[in-house]
């Protein structure tokens, strides 16, 4: 396996453990969120920067899973969960500044309740859904990607993100990829002559970040 069958990655299932079952505190703290605006959707932050929020407190297990399986090959990050209701649609939207659009750009997801499938990336002519998997998994966040919620219940999805970011100079992040790749290639995807749809540019968070010249489509 070389790098660049990881820098064409989409979607690819994790070889490592799931996260302790927190569907009933989830549901329990899906109240006055933060909504994010930009993705369309209600976020329950649970880590962020070193600090853990009080959530936490009512999870040890979680906490601990969290420690033991997350930290070690990220360092740091942010740990949340995204809520999109029954019915709603994530905004499309590429999840990162346009001067880091060319960078691995990789987001852990886990999905607590939900379809995995109804995630989905949007090349220039049509879409390409995530497959249908049970563990955790990896995404691109570089590549245009949103969701619309098809079933008529909440969906809930762990993730994890900036201020982490991916790299595959990072040996105990690299080794965790190819082992997963080694065992789940088959059921992950990888871009090959996809093209960015038209609106790329639009697709960047504009309330944040101005998109210039020299940001290029991903090649």
């Amino acid at each position: 396996m070389s790098n660049q069958d990881l820098n064409k990655l989409i979607f690819l299932p994790l070889d490592m453990p799931s996260p302790p079952d927190i569907l009933d505190i989830l549901i329990e703290e899906d109240k006055d969120l933060y909504h994010c605006g930009y993705k369309q959707s209600d976020i329950i932050v649970m880590y962020d920067k070193g600090t853990h929020y009080p959530i936490m407190d009512k999870i040890p297990e979680f906490k601990e899973w969290v420690n033991k399986e997350l930290l070690p090959w990220t360092g740091d990050g942010s740990v949340c969960v995204i809520i999109t209701r029954p019915g709603d649609t994530m905004a499309t939207h590429i999840d990162c500044e346009p001067a880091k659009f060319h960078t691995l750009q990789h987001k852990f997801r886990y999905v607590y309740k939900g379809n995995t499938t109804d995630l989905r990336w949007k090349r220039k002519n049509d879409w390409v859904h995530a497959n249908p998997v049970n563990e955790p998994y990896m995404i691109s966040g570089r590549w245009p990607h949103g969701l619309v919620n098809t079933t008529n219940e909440t969906r809930y999805t762990l993730c994890l993100g900036a201020p982490w970011e991916s790299d595959l100079a990072d040996d105990k992040y690299r080794k965790m990829l190819e082992k997963s790749y080694a065992k789940n290639k088959d059921r992950g995807i990888f871009f090959d002559d996809w093209e960015l749809p038209d609106n790329w540019r639009d697709l960047f968070d504009l309330s944040r970040y101005k998109v210039t010249d020299d940001v290029k489509p991903i090649l």
